[in-house]
């Protein structure tokens, strides 16, 4: 028997031993001490597990193997309650000991990137390229990070370099895929997807990466078909479910819209974006109350996410309550963008002031966040009367934002909804 057999074999047995020991046995689990509960298995919660990771760090003045194991995954738990800054910290001070530790500069630069921040994800995502010049983990993130600045091409070719790596590597060919069919070049883009179908373990991915493109093209019909494909693939992966709601949405079909996000929900129902995402299609079919409903469940969920704030002082005003966006400022990051846009909620700053803060040296990233500025600019006009400004600025950002971006579509549905007022 092979060393992995081994393994699996007495994983089993340890399975079935655990499944015929006494009631007592979780009791008495429950009495471990504190520093081993940071890395035993058992059914301890997250704050437990961040007290066992404390108590082993705080037990030495040293920087032993088990202390740097017990920051890693302290950082985990910190990321799994959303408390990114101390799961920053934590990786930071693994880096310090050992700056060459390429694991806790992928940790660190995906928290990074959590934050939006991200000039400081990809300075660890270089640090841990240089160090590791063939880690494929280092290329794919730092390759998402070029994608969330606007930097497309600088995107594709960190992916085509996992490709040469590792020839097979799906995720490669399918960030790479829906990042040509940003770029428009959707030849390239359904060979990325078809690629992926031809090796990939993970059943129905491709066939969703395939149906983006075909939604991008304005082929609503033949997205439908692939992600009817893909659920019937994996019918319990809620990805599949969602990304179909969006092909409804797009084809005006709000009603099986909603039933697909619902679905979606079902199967991970603490998933925040599920709820914003029911929240707009929601709002986009008029129903103001259920919309309020799901950005408030949204933001229970996540109440660091700028864009549910947005959404949800929307919301707000649509119902007729008062904005509590003022509030919700001290749990956003206000240094980064969509942080302008927000002030001018806040009757902070002036349009041209946002318009200023969305200027980017990448004309890319300036032109997203020129886009996301006229239509939530024309939101918060409507939402004040001014309907002739409103519209001026729906039409810009239906005319100029990217049909892969919400607002494209969103600004269009408003745009009908107010050309059929008398």
């Amino acid at each position: 028997m092979t060393k992995r057999g081994c393994g699996a074999f007495a994983a089993a047995a340890l399975i079935a031993t655990i499944g015929m020991l006494p009631a007592s046995f979780s009791a008495a689990n429950a009495q471990l001490p504190l520093p081993a509960k940071c890395n035993a298995v058992g059914n301890f919660s997250v704050d437990d597990r961040i007290a066992g990771c404390s108590a082993v760090i705080e037990s030495t003045t040293g920087m032993l193997q088990s202390v740097i194991v017990a920051h890693f995954r302290r950082a985990m738990f910190y990321l799994q309650k959303g408390e990114v800054d101390l799961a920053i910290a934590d990786y930071s001070r693994i880096i310090e000991h050992n700056p060459t530790n390429v694991n806790a500069r992928l940790g660190r630069a995906s928290a990074y990137r959590h934050k939006r921040d991200v000039d400081a994800a990809n300075s660890d995502y270089d640090k841990a390229v240089e160090l590791d010049p063939k880690n494929v983990h280092a290329y794919l993130g730092r390759a998402g990070a070029y994608f969330s600045n606007g930097d497309i091409d600088a995107a594709i070719a960190d992916y085509g370099r996992v490709l040469q790596i590792h020839p097979e590597n799906v995720q490669a060919y399918l960030g790479r895929g829906f990042t040509y069919n940003v770029k428009g070049e959707s030849d390239r883009a359904v060979a990325d997807c078809n690629r992926a179908i031809e090796i990939s373990r993970e059943r129905g991915v491709g066939q969703s990466c395939r149906a983006r493109v075909y939604i991008n093209s304005g082929n609503v019909e033949l997205a439908l078909a692939e992600f009817d494909q893909a659920i019937e693939l994996n019918p319990k992966d809620p990805r599949f479910y969602f990304d179909r709601s969006t092909a409804l949405r797009m084809n005006g079909e709000f009603d099986r819209a909603l039933s697909a996000i619902g679905q979606a929900i079902e199967l991970a129902p603490k998933n925040a974006y599920s709820h914003r995402w029911r929240g707009i299609v929601h709002f986009e079919a008029g129903l103001w109350s259920e919309a309020l409903h799901d950005f408030v469940r949204s933001n229970e969920l996540d109440q660091k996410d700028p864009y549910t704030q947005l959404w949800l002082d929307l919301a707000r005003r649509k119902n007729g309550q008062p904005s509590q966006l003022d509030e919700a400022t001290a749990r956003i990051d206000m240094s980064k963008w969509p942080a302008p846009i927000i002030r001018l909620f806040l009757g902070e700053t002036t349009f041209e002031g946002v318009l200023k803060a969305a200027e980017d040296a990448r004309p890319t990233k300036t032109g997203w966040q020129v886009c996301e500025a006229n239509f939530y600019a024309g939101e918060l006009a409507l939402g004040q009367g001014g309907t002739d400004e409103a519209m001026r600025l729906l039409r810009l950002a239906a005319d100029t934002c990217p049909r892969h971006y919400l607002e494209w579509f969103a600004a269009r549905v408003e745009l009908r909804r107010l050309n059929k007022k008398p």
